[in-house]
């Protein structure tokens, strides 16, 4: 990034709240990935939404929450076991528009995100179901920002493209989840601070609160990503680390600009 470092409000509350959750399983963006989407959204927030938040998760980070609905994966609860699976991912394949192919019958992320932002509003709806919204969406919209969560249909997001990576066998997803942001071999504090440096004139560029610009954003950047051998090298990670970047950025001003957005339901 070339900005000059600017503080950044919360920031220190941020980073402890990075290094308390380091541990935290979770899949999609990979767990330094989630983690630092969701610190960041804690930074852009307006005040009355954190106090909304605040009032929905207590003292819970927004680090913390973002990893929440993929460690919930193996709940044996029919909601987890039987709806929530879809809601990670959306599907749009090459040549066409997620507005021309629509969601399926069991829903997925865009769905997710409008049937959770009615929970939000909703003041009837329970307190632990308002929270299970206000996690799951953190995570669906940094989930729409790793281009193979929007799906061509093929290959599972990418998750049946196998490669080798450093003579070991990986796939896709998984180089695109995890490995890329690995390369730089950078803490989470240290990540935090890279991140953290986004200019007023990018904010206002990447405060897009539809996601059906996310979708077509992942849509290009899926269908360029490929590689075209089986064999992944560091070459790669490097080339597309900017990329990796730039959506965690966005991803976090999206997040932000979305629960900036809902009309919270009073506790």
């Amino acid at each position: 990034m070339n900005n000059p470092a600017r503080p950044r409000p919360y920031f220190n509350s941020l980073l402890a709240a990075l290094l308390c959750t380091a541990s935290s399983l979770c899949h999609a963006w990979g767990p330094q990935g989630h983690r630092l989407a969701g610190a960041l959204t804690e930074s852009f927030l307006s005040p009355d939404t954190r106090r909304a938040v605040t009032a929905l998760l207590g003292n819970e980070p927004l680090a913390e929450a973002s990893t929440w609905a993929d460690r919930m994966r193996d709940s044996p609860s029919p909601f987890w076991q039987e709806r929530a699976g879809p809601y990670h991912y959306v599907t749009v394949p090459t040549a066409t528009t997620y507005a021309s192919v629509g969601p399926p019958g069991k829903g997925d992320s865009v769905t997710a995100l409008t049937e959770f932002r009615a929970a939000l509003q909703d003041a009837s709806t329970s307190r632990a179901h308002r929270q299970l919204a206000l996690r799951f969406s953190l995570h669906i919209i940094q989930d729409l920002h790793q281009p193979l969560h929007v799906g061509n249909g093929r290959d599972r997001g990418g998750n049946n493209i196998k490669l080798k990576l450093r003579g070991k066998r990986t796939n896709l997803h998984r180089v695109w989840d995890s490995s890329i942001l690995g390369v730089a071999g950078r803490s989470d504090a240290e990540w935090l601070r890279i991140l953290s440096d986004v200019s007023p004139e990018q904010r206002a560029a990447w405060s897009e609160p539809d996601p059906m610009v996310w979708i077509a954003e992942s849509t290009a950047l899926r269908d360029s990503l490929y590689p075209v051998t089986s064999v992944v090298d560091v070459e790669y990670l490097q080339h597309w680390l900017p990329t990796v970047e730039l959506r965690l950025q966005q991803s976090a001003l999206r997040a932000a600009t979305w629960l900036n957005s809902v009309d919270f339901a009073q506790p």
